[in-house]
């Protein structure tokens, strides 16, 4: 190597003249900060944790295509941010690289589709309509719409989520335990690639986009219905349940055409029967909401849908469930946010205002329980422990008007991958112990209160598994 020569390319053993060579590089930009008077420590990471980085680039980036690499363009700023010992701002580029491939995902998949689950996570995405709308969806929310339809694995969105929150937080002005290192870089270019820039749906998946696509267009032989009800039982129920309300939001739709609401009708009743009570109550909740809008038109269409799938006891008369669906739906998105433990208060106020002295109501009972019970936990990040401490009140005033219903679904939750998705943090799986203690005086129930006590003693951070246990399996025999 010659003295002033550069070499970052690895070529067998030459990991010393990689390190030299990026000392070399760091010197002048760390005299240009220091001559403008600026900082230096703790700006630019380690020699050694760059060479880290270099010298397993090459091998990681293997599993990319080339037709892929070359147009990876916040993967060349990701390499130059990590030699100029810029971690956070490659952490940046290489997010953003995720986020574009896998709104390139939605957009080769069926964006009309994509649209409609995201309408049933945050009633804020029901107008929104083409390719330049993804934006507006968060990244936290991108990620759960395509775990939902199937374009992402409960694995590799775990991954996933864990990078964005690290995206957001490792270089946070407030405390944290986070570090980026040379290997965690290697680690989160690796799980990029493989769980969203070089993702593809699985045939299960193909197969609901093409049904979905073929109902909105061609007239369905009667005589198919049994083989396509057949098919969709093998689908998995969450996206059962995501399939019947768009649907049903087709239904609701005045600008089909006549068939479409013929494929609609002879679907309906068999996704109806495979679908939970929360999703029922959910398109129950809507004839409330259109007769106060006054959108008669829809109002007829969703009393059609009711009867044609025998569920009119879903009807709600008025808009009360569908107000406190959209409140749960913003406080959800508030918690899942930046700064969640600045923002959730307004929302936990008007949800308390909202809510009848009656109680919980029962259609709105498992999203109630779900929203309010992740919040009061928190998500066991920063200095607050990722909970809004001017909300906490709420929270506790909410969980002391639960009963045995209440607390029952709370234990059933546990088989729900977002509801348990930050369980494996110190701090959120202290506070989700000392919730499973209040509320094992809301209920006399000797299999409620055992499987509290199976929960409050399963090993530190391991309770998002607790589903697998074979005493929470015995529990779901003996509740039903």
């Amino acid at each position: 190597m010659n003295e002033n020569e550069l070499i970052l390319i690895p070529n067998g053993n030459n990991a010393n003249e990689i390190e030299t060579s990026i000392d070399m590089f760091n010197k002048p930009l760390a005299d240009l900060l220091r001559y403008n008077g600026l900082p230096t420590e703790n700006i630019l990471m380690p020699i050694e944790e760059r060479r880290k980085v270099i010298v397993s680039l090459e091998n990681v980036l293997e599993i990319l295509p080339l037709a892929k690499r070359e147009k990876a363009y916040y993967l060349s700023k990701f390499t130059v941010s990590i030699i100029s010992g810029l971690f956070d701002g490659a952490l940046n580029f290489l997010w953003d690289e995720t986020v574009q491939s896998l709104r390139q995902l939605v957009v080769s998949y069926d964006l009309q589709y994509f649209y409609t689950v995201a309408e049933q996570i945050s009633n804020r995405y029901k107008n929104l309509n083409s390719t330049d709308d993804l934006p507006l969806i968060s990244e936290f929310d991108l990620l759960e719409i395509l775990r939902r339809i199937g374009l992402l694995s409960d694995v590799n969105f775990k991954s996933l989520e864990h990078i964005n929150y690290m995206r957001n937080h490792a270089s946070a002005a407030h405390p944290n335990d986070n570090e980026l290192t040379g290997f965690k870089m290697v680690s989160f270019l690796e799980d990029c690639i493989k769980c969203a820039i070089n993702a593809s749906p699985d045939h299960s998946v193909i197969q609901i986009k093409t049904l979905f696509n073929n109902i909105r267009t061609l007239e369905i032989p009667i005589e198919d219905i049994c083989v396509i009800q057949k098919d969709l039982a093998k689908q998995p129920q969450e996206r059962l349940d995501d399939f019947l309300l768009s649907l049903f939001g087709i239904y609701c739709d005045l600008r089909q055409d006549e068939y479409v609401y013929k494929n609609v009708e002879n679907l309906a009743p068999f996704l109806w029967n495979v679908s939970i009570d929360d999703t029922k109550y959910k398109i129950g909740s809507k004839f409330g909401l259109f007769r106060k809008n006054g959108d008669v038109n829809k109002k007829e269409q969703c009393q059609r849908f009711l009867e044609i799938v025998n569920g009119l006891k879903y009807k709600d008369e008025d808009s009360l469930t569908s107000e406190l669906i959209e409140k749960l739906q913003d406080l959800r998105s508030a918690h899942f946010g930046m700064n969640n433990f600045y923002n959730e208060y307004s929302h936990a106020k008007s949800i308390s205002e909202s809510l009848p002295r009656s109680g919980i109501p029962t259609s709105v009972r498992k999203q109630f329980v779900k929203v309010i019970c992740q919040c009061y936990i928190g998500n066991g990040l920063g200095y607050r422990e990722g909970v809004d401490e001017g909300a906490l009140g709420f929270y506790k005033d909410f969980i002391g008007k639960f009963g045995f219903e209440e607390v029952k679904e709370f234990i059933l939750l546990f088989q729900d991958s977002e509801f348990v998705i930050d369980f494996d943090k110190s701090k959120a799986d202290k506070r989700l112990r000392q919730l499973c203690g209040i509320l094992k005086s809301k209920t006399s129930n000797i299999h409620i209160s055992k499987m509290l006590d199976r929960i409050i003693e399963f090993p530190s951070q391991k309770v998002d598994k607790v589903y697998l246990d074979s005493k929470y399996k015995e529990f779901l025999t003996n509740i039903k």
